[in-house]
């Protein structure tokens, strides 16, 4: 199950720390993301709405599925911006 993660920038290190401890050692980090969401203000990285998000592409199956969605849950309970997306249909190429 491939799952995108928009994770505000000054939570990327606690994230990934907590991926790593969940034995989930594999991703894909896009650094600097901007964008709106629905329940949080945007961040744009300019004057006006200061801030960026990072991207995260992680790709997980067994029981490293429900590792990560513990992680998840944990997450968006306390960080803002912060949301996950899973993608249950993903063929590896």
């Amino acid at each position: 199950m491939l799952f995108l993660v928009v994770c505000s920038a000054p939570f990327r290190e606690e994230f990934e720390r907590s991926l790593l401890e969940k034995g989930i050692e594999g991703y894909t980090l896009i650094p600097k993301v901007f964008g709106r969401g629905g329940e949080s203000e945007p961040v744009m990285d300019d004057e006006v709405w200061p801030g960026f998000s990072v991207l995260f592409l992680i790709f997980v199956e067994g029981d490293k599925v429900g590792k990560l969605k513990e992680i998840l849950g944990e997450f968006s309970r306390k960080v803002k911006p912060f949301k996950a997306f899973a993608l249950r249909e993903v063929e590896v190429i």
